[in-house]
């Protein structure tokens, strides 16, 4: 929009310069006429004061349907009741404990295990020394001696055969780094070649809107070019070459390196196989010199029976390790939690009275309908409210919803947020079915808003038109969520300024403005019906119970798409 107005102020002030030029020829009085009248210009423009409103912006995700159920709680270890929490139709939240059992005897389980544990531990330390010592016995015999003839001859073949291939593969680095080197040193001509293109043409362009009348005719006799816009388009073109050849040479740099660095390592290999291939032939000359035999074989048997101690000694450990284990597991469950949050309908303990395994102790109801679970990147999960009503779609069917939870740490199997929401009232949905959820992700309430329209850009600086006493003044704005046709205002604007929102060719700052006010609740009123006539257009059913200007947006990152495909 901004380029169009811009197009057309252009044309006008063209126009104008003509015309002035004309009227000079015809005399004083008539450019003194001219000049009067541009004076005495006035404007007419509609006006409006900033309004307030909530903008929201919406996006799906993939999730999956968990639908908790009547829980019942069978108590893993059997005793005697000593302590009993809550009555039939109790709430009680996931965890709470139901009861305990008498852990008496878990507990000397536990001690016994412990002191197991450390037996087991004190033999692993003492095996692996032994181990040890037979090692450092078994090097020092070895020493003079080597393998098999033929297992030398095999090993010194490969050593050789892995000298040329490490040089190989650093003659190959070395030329790739020197390929891509050149390369880059070519993209840094290209750009700039094509860069030095492109200053010359912005100073053209420069030039350009710095003159006035028939100078900015010569400006472009002298480019080469016959209007300004494709001056503009050929700069941007050179402009662009330049850019792309930059980031041609930068890959390559990067490209260049990442082989220099591999040469680096290939040159490190081809010195550490020249080492491999000289330590192989002198294993080889050990075997012709120094004998082999009953030596040999009582190395290895001492090795084997000192490894055979340590595995013993280690499977002792892990054996008194998961006996530990199974002590604190029984100790633990000595105390039964629930397992969901939601209400008791059914007790079957009684305290001082004995509960056994494998027997109904507590009936619970979940709360949850329907849950619907998601996992999302942080920088939306900071962003989304519990609360929040959502939309579940199913094979074309929306089902109405409300984000119930979203999680304050990241997920340590899908290293984002996890996120539940909560359907309203029944559904046909299936457990462990795949849906597609859509909700609020990012919101602002109460914000300041202006018509779309009213605003314009310079670069990436936003700005508005207001009524400063009759002439028109431009206001720079910091602009945050965008709807239909509003715009949020998060800075550079007050309730009290008169924004000026028609749009007219001789619109400048400095003009004198005729300006018609629309009264800001008769604008509420137009822009608040456009808006819901856009929200139920571009919404289902489902969606449009979100009851917010909710955005045709979609801001779901590769993150989330991811973690719940």
């Amino acid at each position: 929009m901004k380029k169009a107005k811009l197009s057309k102020i252009l044309a006008i002030t063209i126009s104008i310069t003509v015309a002035a030029s004309f009227m000079t020829g015809c005399g004083a009085s008539s450019a003194a006429d001219a000049t009067e009248a541009e004076e005495e210009l006035v404007v007419d423009v509609e006006t409006t004061n900033p309004g307030t409103g909530n903008l929201s912006i919406s996006s799906n995700f993939a999730a999956t349907v968990e639908a908790a159920s009547e829980v019942t709680v069978v108590p893993k270890a059997s005793g005697e009741v000593t302590s009993k929490n809550f009555e039939v139709g109790d709430h009680v939240n996931e965890g709470d404990l139901l009861f305990t059992i008498d852990d008496e005897s878990a507990q000397i389980s536990l001690a016994q295990a412990q002191a197991s544990v450390a037996s087991a531990k004190a033999n692993v330390d003492s095996s692996t020394a032994a181990q040890q010592a037979s090692q450092y016995s078994a090097l020092e015999t070895i020493g003079t001696m080597s393998t098999t003839e033929q297992q030398l001859a095999n090993a010194v073949d490969s050593a050789k055969a892995n000298v040329q291939i490490a040089a190989n593969n650093l003659a190959s680095a070395a030329d790739t780094s020197d390929y891509y080197g050149d390369k880059a040193g070519d993209s840094g001509h290209d750009k700039s070649k094509y860069k030095k293109k492109a200053n010359k043409l912005k100073s053209l362009i420069d030039d350009y809107y710095a003159a006035s009348g028939e100078q900015k005719d010569k400006v472009l006799q002298g480019s080469g070019y016959s209007n300004i816009s494709s001056l503009e388009a050929a700069y941007q073109t050179y402009k662009d070459k330049a850019e792309s050849a930059g980031d041609s040479k930068d890959n390559y740099n990067l490209q260049s390196n990442t082989y220099g660095y591999n040469a680096a390592n290939a040159e490190q290999n081809y010195y550490t196989a020249q080492e491999a291939e000289a330590l192989a032939e002198k294993q080889q000359q050990d075997y012709e010199n120094y004998t082999k035999g009953t030596t040999i074989a009582g190395v290895q048997s001492k090795l084997a029976s000192a490894q055979a101690s340590v595995d013993t000694s280690k499977a002792s450990l892990d054996q008194a390790n998961a006996s530990l284990s199974n002590a604190k597991l029984a100790l633990e469950n000595t105390k039964v939690t629930a397992p969901v949050s939601g209400t008791i309908t059914e007790i079957n303990v009684d305290l001082h009275n004995m509960a056994s395994t494998g027997s109904t102790a507590y009936v619970i109801q979940s709360d949850a309908k329907n849950k619907i679970v998601f996992y999302v990147a942080e920088e939306t999960a900071v962003n989304m409210t519990v609360g929040n009503p959502a939309v579940v779609t199913k094979n074309g069917v929306d089902y109405d919803a409300a984000i119930t939870f979203v999680g304050k740490t990241v997920d340590t199997n899908k290293k984002l947020f996890k996120v539940e929401a909560s359907t309203v009232g029944s559904t046909d949905l299936v457990n462990g079915s795949d849906v597609r959820v859509r909700t609020i992700t990012r919101e602002s309430r109460n914000a300041l808003t202006v018509p779309v329209s009213s605003v314009y850009y310079d670069g990436e600086q936003a700005y508005v038109y207001v009524n400063d006493n009759g002439v028109a003044a431009i206001r720079n704005i910091t602009v945050g969520i965008t709807g239909e046709s509003e715009v949020e205002v998060k800075s550079g604007l007050s309730s009290d300024d008169e924004i000026i929102t028609s749009y007219s060719t001789q619109l400048n700052e400095g003009v004198k403005l005729s300006a018609k006010n629309k009264s800001s609740a008769k604008a509420k009123e137009d822009d608040g019906k456009k808006d819901t006539a856009a929200d139920m257009k571009n919404l289902s059913a489902g969606e449009a119970a979100l009851g917010t200007d909710t955005l045709s947006v979609n801001e779901i990152s590769a993150e989330d798409l991811e973690a719940n495909s």
